[in-house]
């Protein structure tokens, strides 16, 4: 079974020259030389941070070119025969660790502290002059066992994260009071940034640094109104890479329990249909339950945007009954089915002050698009209960109805006389001799 899981951990390797070197390692360990599995795995560490070295170099990372550089020009001096290039090469290797966890912020402490016991273990293992014993360094098995998952969890399934600078560059430039507001003018902004011209990793980091950002309290980006139009903007700038790595930030977001990162993931989902449509069962299951429970003032909005995805569709069909006049009236050109549970509010007024009440949010702004059934809908609840004639608002909803909207005249008022909404008909103009 162990073995198993390490084949595992070992499929989901980034680098395949680490690979190599883990499964060394992994046959070592299964063969009980675990001096021989604590070296290789500590270089299949080497092999993967190189490796991750290069690809940040080759995103824009001032660090890591600088650092690329150097272990290049000692490589040259080696290969050209000049034996002093071995010290160079062995200091840069001591280094790596630190570099990681100093510059590219890629270990934590307890993460940085496994991998400084393996560098130790491995040079007691592969020195004799380290120990004063007399007797070869014997690690158990478990010790082995331990450092091999340390290297797997990681390092080697990890992928490379752009340097502290380009990341803090950013987030400067997305909470900027001059960051723009219009979607193509946050586009351009970006990219006139580092994002601009950024290779795979750091698109992915700034991916992840805006979802996981925005839920997180202290963070820059916490609840920011820059995030999502960033976020639109960076999948425009690059999305075979942006969307993939969007749509497992959704996932996440969506399973992790907490009330915000649900929030923000199902926000994220319905302004992206493209990952919405991508998402796994569980993180759909979850935020169908987040459409039906949410109770801001921005879920007639979210609804209509659920109306356009075909898993969500139904559930956004239910959640229409829950709306509030507040929310279905902040809807800007809302779809038909909006304007027909519009139609169903305004009948619900049961005095003046309602019906006006509504009249304004709803009725009003939305009695041009009305269907023939809204409208019935509306005149026959007049003899229902519902009390709209005599207030202000139903004489201007009817006035709209002869203005704007598709019925004929003649279809109009032939409903007002069925519905005893006579006097409601609008008198014929006479034309001046």
């Amino acid at each position: 079974m162990m073995m198993l899981a390490f084949e595992e951990m070992i499929a989901r390797c980034v680098d395949d020259e680490a690979k190599v070197h883990i499964r060394e390692a992994v046959r070592c360990y299964e063969a009980g030389a675990y001096r021989a599995a604590i070296v290789s795995t500590y270089i299949s560490v080497c092999f993967d941070l190189i490796a991750k070295l290069r690809s940040l170099s080759s995103g824009g990372d001032g660090y890591a070119r600088t650092m690329i550089a150097l272990l290049d020009n000692f490589q040259q001096q080696l290969g050209s025969g000049n034996q002093a290039a071995i010290k160079g090469l062995l200091e840069f290797e001591r280094e790596l660790l630190e570099a990681f966890r100093d510059k590219f912020d890629f270990f934590g402490s307890q993460e940085f502290e496994e991998l400084s016991r393996l560098r130790a273990d491995r040079n007691r293992c592969a020195h004799p002059s380290f120990t004063h014993d007399t007797l070869p360094y014997a690690p158990p098995a478990e010790l082995a066992r331990l450092h091999l998952r340390s290297a797997l969890t990681y390092v080697l399934s990890q992928p490379p994260r752009q340097g502290k600078a380009a990341i803090a560059s950013l987030r400067a430039t997305v909470t900027s009071p001059y960051f723009p507001t219009n979607s193509e003018e946050v586009v351009e902004r970006l990219r006139g940034a580092e994002i601009g011209t950024a290779r795979a990793p750091l698109v992915k980091a700034f991916i992840d640094d805006l979802m996981h950002g925005w839920p997180s309290p202290g963070h820059m980006y916490h609840k920011h109104s820059n995030v999502l139009p960033a976020m639109e903007a960076t999948l425009e700038l690059d999305r075979p890479v942006a969307l993939p790595r969007l749509i497992i930030a959704i996932q996440k977001l969506a399973k992790s329990g907490d009330a915000d990162a649900v929030l923000f993931a199902g926000a994220a989902a319905l302004r992206v249909q493209e990952a919405a449509e991508q998402l796994d069962d569980a993180a759909r299951t979850v935020l169908k339950v987040w459409l039906t429970e949410e109770k801001s003032p921005n879920k007639g909005k979210a609804v209509k945007r659920a109306l356009q995805i075909g898993w969500w569709r139904d559930r956004a069909i239910d959640a229409l009954e829950s709306l509030t006049a507040d929310q279905l009236g902040a809807v800007v050109d809302p779809p038909a089915e909006m304007v027909t549970k519009a139609a169903q509010l305004y009948t619900t007024a049961r005095n003046w002050e309602s019906a006006n009440m509504l009249a304004t949010k709803l009725a009003l702004p939305l009695a041009d698009r009305f269907s023939l059934a809204d409208i019935e809908l509306v005149l026959k609840a007049t003899q229902a209960g519902a009390d709209l004639p005599g207030s202000h608002g139903f004489r201007e909803f009817i006035d709209v109805l002869y203005d704007k909207n598709a019925i004929s005249e003649e279809d109009l008022e032939a409903l007002l006389e069925a519905h005893g909404l006579d006097h409601y008909r609008r008198e014929p103009q006479v034309e001046e001799a």
